[in-house]
This record gives C-alpha cells, structure tokens and sequence, in this order.
C-alpha cells in the first residue's frame, strides 16, 4: 500500500498556490527554514508531490540547492513543470533515502501520516543529514479529529500531541521548535469535520478535497486569519492545539 491516491495530484494542483491552508502552511515552513537553518545549501524534501512547497522555499531562499523526491510519478511530472531546472526530482520510497549525510535541511510536509513505518524514515532522514543537519516536519494533529477525510486521504494516523517529538528524539534529533498549525481555525475545522461524519451515516460520498472547494471570497477571509496566525507564530507564539504540528528537529 502507497498510503496515497496519485489520482489525488491532479485536484491538488488546482488548489496549492491559491488555498488559504497550502499558501499559509508554505509561508510557515518557509519562514522557520529561514530562522533555523538560514546557511543551509541543500535540502530534500520527500513526498514533495506537485512541487509547491518547493517553489515557495525557492522563492524565498533562491541559493539553496533543492531536491524533490516522490513514490508516485504523476507527482513528478507536475513538479517539473513547476520547477523547470530550479531543483533535482527524483522517484523514491522514504523509506530508503539513497544518500548519507548529503542535506542540511530534510523536509517532509504533511507525509509521515501516510506511511505505517514512519519511525523508520526518520532513521533513515537522520542518516542523510550531515552532522548539523535538521528537519522540519508537519503532521496532522490530534485523534480526535479523525473523520472521513483522513479514511479516503489513505491517513495510517494523526499524531497526538508529543507523538511526533518522542519519536523524532527516539530517532537521534533534537527538538528546536514544536507548535500547532491551523489554531486560530480549529473550531470551524472541528465543525466541518462533524459535517462530513454526519453526510457519511446518511451514505453521501466521501470527497477528501471537499474542504478546500469554497469560493473566492470565504478562502481570501479565511487566509486572511491563518496569515494572523503565521505572522504571530513567527513572533514567538506556540499554539497547543490546532488541525496539523509542524516541528523543527537537528540532528544530535
């Protein structure tokens, strides 16, 4: 089992570079990659998919060499149309990382929920890291929140709090930076979460994409109040609950 539908990357396409959560959580990333590892000249990111968040770090850090590795290779294809010759595609299984201390930087964005041995592709970041290395990982957060969406978005888990840093740390890391993603959300999350369980038991197809169809408006407000909440995680907020983790780790 991949853990993920393919077929899922031609509708993510569409959405990346204009979702109020995919442009919010690029600028997250982008922001705590510039803050913790501000020299770092090569980053992987695996399971980049489509390549988004890749462009966005290539915008904001243009000097850093990037490589985008994928399982699936309709990913990839749209990843190259995106990135040109702007980083290094690659096919590969996370859980077989073919290089040894060869990034400073190692990304993996809403990913390890897909993929039963997820200790084991941390071992396996941790190993292609040179010695000051680190990574910067998000997750979907808290089993409570667990709904259709992440049944037909092939989701092994959502992390509870803590989960992710004790097994970062079980893998050789150090944490640096932990805090919740989508707070300032979280009850209109928790709302449309409750919708989808109640559509299910009246036998109304499951649509994994569904909360990202919404007019023009709704997501510019919407992105409006996460870009609130990234401006104020930057400032030196940590948000103890919310729909995703994202968390800085170096190698010890």
């Amino acid at each position: 089992m991949s853990g993920f539908d393919p077929q899922f990357f031609d509708i993510l396409v569409k959405y990346e570079e204009t979702s109020f959560w995919f442009v919010n959580r690029a600028a997250l990333i982008t922001a705590l990659l510039a803050r913790y590892f501000p020299h770092a000249a090569e980053l992987l990111e695996i399971g980049c998919g489509t390549g988004s968040v890749l462009m966005a770090i290539r915008k904001a850090m243009p000097r850093v060499n990037l490589t985008g590795s994928e399982l699936h290779p309709s990913g990839l294809i749209y990843a190259r149309e995106r990135l040109a010759d702007g980083a290094t595609l690659l096919q590969m299984d996370a859980r077989d990382i073919i290089a040894r201390s060869q990034f400073d930087v190692i990304g993996a964005f809403d990913v390890l929920e897909h993929i039963a041995e997820d200790e084991a592709v941390m071992r396996q970041m941790h190993v292609a890291l040179k010695p000051s290395g680190g990574v910067i990982v998000s997750v979907p957060q808290h089993r409570w929140l667990w709904s259709p969406a992440d049944d037909v978005a092939f989701h092994e888990r959502r992390y509870p709090r803590g989960e992710m840093e004790r097994k970062l740390e079980a893998a050789g890391f150090r944490i640096l930076h932990s805090t919740s993603f989508n707070s300032l959300l979280l009850p209109l999350m928790i709302a449309s979460r409750q919708m989808m369980i109640l559509r299910e038991r009246r036998g109304i197809k499951r649509d994994a994409l569904s909360e990202f169809q919404m007019s023009g408006w709704l997501n510019r407000v919407l992105s409006s109040v996460l870009r609130i909440e990234v401006g104020l995680t930057k400032a030196g907020i940590h948000w103890p609950v919310g729909g995703s983790r994202v968390v800085v780790a170096q190698k010890a």
